[in-house]
């Protein structure tokens, strides 16, 4: 079955429901799950991402992203991580990063975002355990395998992140996963001892491998930060005309420079993830207003209806319209 045909048919089981939106500062601004602290959790599929590939973000949450069947490709930094299914990958505050398909095949899996600074902890364990792993540099991400014995318990508690908002997954509903509240009222304690407990699960790892780190990579890719400059213009300006010789000056550097750094690590150029970043913006206007198409087609910086369909739909495998009357129908 062809993408297109697998969006038609089966595109809406599991939906990105992320409030989507860009801080000043070029950080994804989420909308959480819980009033009282900060937290979110997804169910999704990789093709309901525009050219299978979620959008490359940062935000200060803590990521954990958990392969429930197939694989993914996961970029960090410049690094490119393949995660097999049962594992998971933590992200740590503030870096640059998304998960993609290099070979096609969809992935289901769960996403939750964690704010360390919501999290209720007295002042001495912030400073003590949260703060010094929020700002190591040298862990950017952790790759989590379930026959490890860190890897297990952290896994374990991404499920139970997941089980607090949705249930158990083979008991999940379509409905249910556009329900922006957690399961039941004793569900945000749940999210909070899941947080301790993993936030205690990386401490003992940092200890055990020492000044190495909590694993072995490469490093910071050298041109991460000037991408990260040009990914930040984007986000904040997409709803207007761009061009490459501003998307280069955002990154202090010149056309080339701009569209090599871009392919290398984004596997794309500046232009086709400028459309990225307005088609992910259109989803969401799709699925949370009744605007007209030619209106959100103005809204998210296309230049016509006509194209914006034929972008829509060469991205996503699905028209505009086909798209929302899905999310209507679920």
């Amino acid at each position: 079955m062809n993408q297109s045909e697998r969006a038609e048919r089966l595109p809406y089981e599991f939906m990105p429901i992320t409030g989507w939106g860009r801080l000043p500062n070029g950080a994804e601004m989420v909308q959480y799950d819980a009033p009282m602290f900060f937290s979110f959790t997804e169910h999704s599929l990789l093709h309901q991402y525009p050219n299978m590939r979620a959008e490359c973000h940062w935000h200060i949450d803590l990521e954990f992203t958990h392969i429930i069947h197939g694989h993914m490709w996961y970029f960090v930094n410049g690094e490119v991580i393949r995660l097999e299914e049962g594992q998971a990958i933590f992200v740590n505050s503030r870096q640059l990063h998304y998960g993609f398909t290099e070979d096609g095949t969809d992935c289901e899996f769960s996403c939750t975002l964690l704010n360390p600074a919501r999290m209720s902890a007295p002042t001495a364990v912030y400073e003590r355990f949260v703060m010094p792993l929020v700002t190591d540099e040298s862990t950017p991400y952790v790759v989590l395998n379930p026959d490890d014995v860190h890897g297990s318990e952290l896994i374990g508690r991404i499920v139970q992140l997941h089980d607090a908002k949705f249930g158990r997954p083979d008991g999940m509903r379509s409905s249910a996963v556009g329900d922006m509240t957690l399961a039941d009222d004793t569900a945000p304690l749940t999210v909070l001892s899941c947080f301790y407990a993993i936030l205690r699960e990386l401490t003992v790892i940092a200890r055990e491998r020492g000044d190495d780190g909590m694993h072995d990579h490469a490093g910071r890719h050298p041109h991460v930060a000037t991408l990260a400059m040009m990914v930040d213009f984007v986000q904040q300006h997409y709803v207007h005309q761009i061009t490459l010789a501003q998307i280069a000056a955002a990154g202090l550097v010149g056309r080339t420079t701009c569209t090599a750094i871009f392919r290398e690590l984004l596997g794309q150029t500046p232009i086709e993830f400028v459309n990225d970043v307005r088609v992910r913006a259109a989803a969401e206007l799709l699925t949370t207003t009744q605007l007209p198409i030619a209106t959100i087609a103005a809204q998210t910086g296309f230049s016509s209806a006509s194209f914006f369909t034929r972008t829509f739909r060469r991205l996503m495998h699905i028209t505009p319209l086909a798209y929302r009357n899905g999310m209507l129908r679920s």
